[in-house]
């Protein structure tokens, strides 16, 4: 047998068990954040003192460096950056990619949606940058649709990229782009660390998940 085509063998069994290990890490991480809140542990006196910190130290200037990337993983930011992934994606024909996107975007939306409503937690209230959103503070809905959104997007960038430096680069950019969006809502003060902790593994789960099918509906079709 051809080298390349063990080479690519390996690749094509090492890539599911890396989305396997990064859904289980993820789950773990984020079984492990929710738990230690509700039992009010380390992280809730962690969670209160980057809170009093932010709300009494935080330059201006931060503040408004914050503002676009928590714009950016919002609602309309996100919805704004799907819609004009999948009509580039569409005109180069790539349907499948289009709907990947699609669903990784409005999945972690309705999994943090529905985890708030479970967990119910009330938003930082020592005072923040911006007007607080209406809706539960824990997980962040932000972190998790930065980190799942940009993230996919970085994931088919690099796919064709030509070289292994474009490929990082993409990967560094997408992923970086997505923990700035929800670091940036702990610098407004708008969730605590472990709500963003918390959607980081929200949104790298479901995103290791879609991945995952996506690989495994390939398999099946190129046996």
């Amino acid at each position: 047998m051809p080298l390349t085509a063990v080479s690519g063998r390996v690749r094509a069994h090492a890539l599911p068990l890396v989305l396997v290990l990064g859904l289980v890490g993820s789950l773990a991480v984020f079984v492990a954040v929710a738990a230690s809140y509700v039992d009010g542990g380390a992280v809730v006196d962690l969670d209160l003192r980057v809170e009093s910190w932010v709300a009494a130290n935080m330059p201006a200037w931060a503040e408004w460096l914050a503002r676009p990337f928590t714009w950016a993983g919002g609602l309309f930011g996100i919805t704004l950056v799907s819609a004009v992934a999948v009509i580039a994606l569409e005109r180069c024909l790539r349907r499948a990619d289009s709907i990947l996107v699609i669903v990784v975007a409005a999945g972690a939306f309705l999994l943090t949606a529905g985890l708030k409503q479970v967990y119910e937690r009330a938003r930082p209230d020592a005072g923040s940058a911006i007007r607080l959103p209406h809706s539960y503070s824990f997980p962040s809905g932000h972190a998790a649709t930065g980190i799942a959104v940009f993230g996919v997007l970085a994931l088919l960038a690099a796919e064709r990229a030509r070289t292994r430096h474009a490929r990082g680069l993409w990967l560094v950019c997408g992923f970086s782009l997505g923990a700035a969006v929800g670091m940036s809502r702990v610098v407004l003060n708008v969730h605590f660390v472990s709500d963003v902790i918390a959607g980081f593994c929200v949104g790298l789960a479901w995103l290791c998940a879609c991945l995952l099918v996506r690989e495994l509906a390939a398999a099946r079709r190129a046996a």
